[in-house]
């Protein structure tokens, strides 16, 4: 009899190419931190919408991760994975091609929908691994991507000085690109779940031996199972499009009340924070309400209600507040900013 070869590829190699994936990326996106100054100058922008250069990017991140989550239990992990890093490339190409502020934006904004490649590949480590080194594989993963950050941060600078902000894009673009194709080629997940018909059969054919009465009974029974079946799929392929509407509109108007509030006080400003202000508040609440009474909503408060969640939660916002925003994002463009505003150093 011949073997039957398995189409899974080894968990460590799966775990070694994802965290090579979250190396980049991270590197990626605080490579742009030390060139904020760069685009000021060049592109003639002001400090306060240079902000966008890092908003638009996690705007579209935040609306974007649980949709791709979604996405990816409809029509697989490894399919969307692949199509969401094939548009961080996308972008990273657009990037190093902008010519104003409004391009660069925008190459930022699809940038950032490649950050929603996270959460699959930690669903794709926890299908690989058994539960007993589940925890030791999202840790690696987990500290890739903070030890990326830093190394972005350290080259980027470099890189910045000696070849201008477009290198950063173009020397993570190559990169990104072998990415792809390793992981189409050696990534590989296990069979998706067997659909409901298929199922169906299953249950039909145990029972061939059994008397006509009781197979007609029991094909009526699996029939009304199955359409209730059919009717949660259905269900659970619904993608929650008026939430990450809500979702969205909550993350910009809040962003843009922060950025009105860095301007010089005036009444038409302080009219617009309070329209912006009022906005945010009043769709966060929207918000709350859609994904309520949603049946398959874009994020579970009932879940984050959980005590081990609702910790992690807040410990990585702390740090994420502390690390990314403050240092990472502050200390470099602090320090290249021209004398007036920063230390004009190198």
């Amino acid at each position: 009899m011949q073997k039957v070869k398995k189409n899974t590829s080894s968990p460590w190699m799966t775990l070694a190419i994802l965290s090579s994936l979250g190396i980049i990326a991270t590197s990626a996106e605080t490579m742009v931190l030390p060139a904020i100054p760069d685009f000021i100058k060049e592109l003639a922008i002001s400090y306060e919408d240079s902000s966008w250069i890092l908003a638009a990017l996690l705007v579209t991140g935040a609306v974007m991760t649980p949709i791709a989550g979604k996405l990816s239990d409809i029509y697989g992990k490894k399919k969307i994975l692949l199509i969401i890093l094939g548009v961080y490339i996308l972008g990273l190409f657009l990037g190093s091609l902008a010519f104003n502020f409004l391009t660069l934006v925008a190459a930022r904004a699809i940038q950032g929908i490649g950050i929603s490649m996270f959460p699959i590949a930690f669903s794709i480590i926890r299908d690989k691994f058994p539960s007993g080194k589940l925890a030791i594989a999202q840790g690696i993963f987990s500290s890739t991507l903070s030890g990326g950050a830093v190394i972005g941060l350290i080259i980027g600078g470099t890189i910045v000085e000696d070849f201008g902000w477009r290198a950063i894009f173009l020397l993570i673009m190559p990169i990104a690109i072998v990415l792809f194709s390793i992981i189409a080629r050696f990534v590989t997940i296990g069979k998706e779940q067997q659909n409901i018909s298929n199922k169906g059969s299953e249950f039909c054919c145990r029972f061939t031996h059994v008397r006509r009465d009781i197979l007609l009974t029991e094909n009526t029974n699996m029939y009304t199972v199955a359409s209730i079946n059919d009717k949660d799929t259905t269900l659970s392929k619904s993608i929650d499009i008026k939430g990450a509407i809500a979702l969205s509109l909550v993350i910009v108007s809040f962003l843009i009340t922060l950025q009105l509030m860095e301007k010089s006080t005036t009444f038409s400003n302080l009219i617009q924070i309070i329209i912006f202000s009022v906005t945010s508040i009043v769709c966060l609440i929207l918000f709350v309400r859609i994904e309520q009474k949603t049946s398959f909503p874009l994020i579970d408060f009932k879940l984050l209600k959980h005590t081990t969640i609702l910790f992690a939660n807040m410990i990585n916002m702390t740090v994420g507040l502390t690390a990314l925003m403050v240092v990472y994002q502050t200390l470099p463009i602090l320090i290249r900013s021209p004398p007036q505003v920063g230390f004009g150093g190198n």
